[in-house]
């Protein structure tokens, strides 16, 4: 990758390895390289982040100043000989406080939440097309690393929590560490002694805590690898749904789905449990606190060290040093898994993308394509090029044909750029396929793959897909070469009408079509097709014969079939053997069109 396109189109980051031994250093190193990853998210965001942490203040203020008014009440009521002599009017005065105080902390809160709610949104929007866009920049075999289910859970799962590992959370903890800490403040003002007494579970929450968490967040990982299971099983089963109904396997793979649904709920379950058992041990601890507190601050009263009223208050300030806590243990368990996510997302985002921006810009490719001593093998081993050396003439028709795994489709892949060569050169023109800008190289490329390939989306925009920038005279006759426009007639819609994933109520024939309008309103130099014709019935395979050979004229075009395929008139003809070697070469036409190939064991 280019030093200038480094900052925009790839992050690094630290691996880091869990160690019980060095749990807290290793956990704020985790939250470092996250803050450091997703803080661009962040960006913009500072007023508003600033008014929240202001309106976190207001409503803390208010936490602290509830206990207040009982306490005057109290007192008042108590210190007076007979109380039918008080006044009403102090009273009527600590009423009025007692209302005014929850009500405008009720106004703050409602004011925070929408503060921290614009922050998570934009946060999330940012976060994830940041995700979205090196999945999709991400080199191609990395693909095959990850079930798709998988990678849509950390889009749209993980993405969420580490939204609010970035400020919600951090806000949720400071704001109630600023209510622990005023809280002790105006305890200790008080009555020192009970604040010791209260102070005294802390300590064994805090190690509970920090355990917990790191439960919890093993557990979510193992949680959220499962789910990503899951919708990786239930995408591939909806997707080949015809096939599972064609071979009555709903029973079964409802079974499958179901044991990877319970296993994954054992995960979640776990993490669950934790969290809650720490919210068990908490009211257990602070419920002790406030005892101890209520026990000792009565026997103060007795002697005269303290007034009802102060007990009141110190009883209130004692529940409002726990709230915090189990507020913050809640917290706790909810960054366990939060960081669980952040470290798969971390993790995605660690793998390199593809260098779109190096290279000079490919212009058009109409020159000989030549592969010399080329060797592919794939990252579990499988070899399906052997030393292929050939040269194959520009703007020529060749069909490639050979059994499978003599590397066909590979070939189509090198070309595209999908894959590299695990040794030798592929060539256009003269000048290397690696030289030129992917990108750029890639707009003089168009591919129609073997499965079928439509987008939810119209006609019109399927087409476009292949030049978004296409104007409506272009689609037309990208729809016209690809022999597409008596089947847009006779639709209500025409070319407006709607397609879904599988292509709606078009034939097979038909959808190929439209993948080939795609293909031709690219303009591109070069035209790769893997096996166009699988599947089709005569009249449909007819069809899209001859919309190849006007989708491929003045195009360097490599068409992969199994067999022979004489009724397309192809210029020539390359065999490839088991070893990925060519075999021998059929010449058709003018001597241009002369395949000479090379056999390399």
């Amino acid at each position: 990758m280019s030093d200038a396109a480094a900052p925009t189109r790839r992050r690094h980051f630290r691996r880091i390895r869990i160690s019980r031994r060095r749990l807290v250093e290793l956990d704020a190193a985790t939250l470092r390289a996250t803050w450091a990853s997703f803080r661009p998210s962040l960006a913009g965001l500072g007023p508003t982040m600033a008014l929240a942490v202001t309106l976190s203040l207001a409503v803390t203020a208010m936490e602290l100043l509830r206990p207040w008014p009982i306490t005057w009440v109290v007192d008042h009521l108590v210190g007076a000989n007979d109380p039918s002599t008080v006044s009403m009017r102090p009273i009527a005065v600590f009423a009025l406080v007692a209302f005014a105080v929850p009500a405008l902390g009720g106004v703050f809160d409602a004011r925070l939440q929408l503060a921290v709610a614009r922050i998570s949104r934009k946060a999330t929007v940012r976060i994830r097309a940041d995700v979205f866009e090196h999945i999709q920049r991400l080199e191609y075999p990395r693909h095959d690393r990850h079930f798709s289910g998988d990678l849509i859970v950390r889009l749209m799962g993980d993405v969420n929590m580490v939204r609010d590992l970035l400020f919600s959370s951090w806000l949720t903890l400071a704001s109630r560490g600023m209510l622990l800490v005023g809280s002790a403040a105006v305890f200790a003002f008080v009555d020192w002694r009970l604040l010791l007494l209260a102070l005294v579970p802390l300590p064994l929450l805090s190690l509970d805590m920090r355990r917990t968490s790191v439960a919890v967040r093993q557990a979510s990982g193992r949680s959220r690898k499962k789910e990503g299971a899951i919708a990786s099983e239930a995408a591939e089963s909806i997707r080949n749904v015809g096939l599972v109904k064609a071979f009555a396997a709903e029973d079964r793979t409802t079974h499958r789905f179901r044991a990877r649904a319970r296993s994954a709920e054992r995960a979640t379950l776990a993490a669950a449990t934790h969290a809650a058992k720490l919210g068990q041990r908490t009211e257990i601890l602070t419920g002790a606190g406030v005892a101890l507190v209520l026990a000792v601050g009565a026997t103060r009263v007795r002697d005269g060290l303290l007034t009802p009223g102060q007990l009141v208050l110190a009883i209130g300030y004692t529940r409002s040093l726990y709230k915090p806590l189990r507020k913050i243990s809640d917290e706790a368990a909810r960054l366990g898994k939060a960081m669980a996510c952040a470290s798969r997302l971390r993790e995605l985002l660690d793998q390199p993308i593809e260098d779109q921006l190096s290279g000079r810009r490919a212009r058009a490719l109409h020159g000989d394509i030549e592969l010399a001593d080329v060797h592919h093998r794939y990252g579990d081993g499988r070899a399906t090029l052997r030393g292929l050396s050939v040269r194959l003439p520009g703007r020529q028709l060749i069909v490639v044909t050979g059994e499978n795994g003599t590397g066909k489709s590979t070939l189509l892949s090198l070309l595209l750029r999908l894959h590299r060569p695990s040794s030798g050169t592929i060539s256009i023109g003269g000048v290397p396929i690696e030289r030129y800008q992917l990108t750029s190289y890639r707009e003089q490329v168009a591919f129609v793959p073997q499965q079928l390939a439509l987008f939810a989306g119209t006609i019109r925009e399927n087409i476009a897909f292949g030049k978004p920038d296409a104007s409506g005279a272009e689609i037309l006759a990208a729809a016209e070469a690809a022999l597409l426009l008596p089947v847009v007639d006779r639709l209500p819609d025409g070319l407006d009408t709607v397609l879904t994933e599988s292509g709606g109520s078009l034939s097979g024939g038909e959808a190929r079509r439209v993948m080939l309008a795609r293909a031709a309103v690219r303009r591109a130099s070069v035209l790769l097709l893997d096996e166009p014709l699988v599947g089709l019935d005569p009249d449909a395979r007819s069809l899209v014969i001859r919309a190849i050979r006007n989708v491929a004229r003045d195009r360097t075009t490599l068409v992969v079939h199994h067999g022979e395929l004489d009724e397309l008139s192809p210029d020539a003809h390359l065999h490839l053997d088991r070893r990925g070697a060519v075999l021998h070469t059929i010449v058709a036409g003018s001597p241009a069109g002369r395949v000479a190939a090379e056999v390399r064991a």
